[in-house]
């Protein structure tokens, strides 16, 4: 008989030094967050906006310059964003079709394009009709369209820039 060693020590070593580093990466996380450095939560900043809130969504695609989201609810003030593009200013509209089946009292949807230092915010909670937007107030080029989900659910959205 030969006694065989343990070949699983390398991945107990390698499994625990991963759990470490995960801990240090989330209490990093964590830490920046509580003091406010590096998470920007501000839905008018020309910067990313990270969100601290889930989303249960069913589908969100941007294909052929059209976003669709598809979200069934989300926490109170979750921005979801799609950067799209403006190629002529003075000639193109931002077209928003949105529809919020269940809107509880005090609950609104609102759509921000910021670009540089324009913001623009449109409630778009109830829309009977197709929003069409002018876009002339914005130069070419890179365009941040977000929407804020306050209390909101069941809504599917299409936007586009034409």
């Amino acid at each position: 008989m030969v006694k065989q060693g343990t070949h699983h020590l390398k991945f107990i070593v390698a499994g625990t030094i991963s759990m470490v580093l995960m801990l240090i990466c989330l209490t990093g996380f964590i830490v920046s967050a509580a003091i406010g450095s590096g998470i920007n939560t501000n839905v008018a900043s020309n910067d990313r906006v990270w969100n601290m809130g889930t989303i249960s969504m069913n589908s969100n695609t941007y294909w052929g310059g059209i976003w669709k989201l598809d979200f069934r609810s989300a926490s109170d003030g979750f921005v979801k964003e799609q950067n799209m593009m403006i190629e002529d200013a003075d000639t193109q509209m931002l077209y928003a079709d949105i529809s919020c089946e269940t809107v509880p009292d005090g609950a609104t949807l609102i759509l921000w394009l910021v670009q540089d230092d324009v913001s623009k915010s449109i409630d778009v909670t109830n829309l009977s009709e197709t929003l069409i937007y002018p876009l002339n107030e914005f130069e070419n080029g890179k365009i941040h369209v977000r929407l804020q989900i306050n209390g909101v659910e069941n809504t599917v959205s299409e936007i586009k820039i034409q």
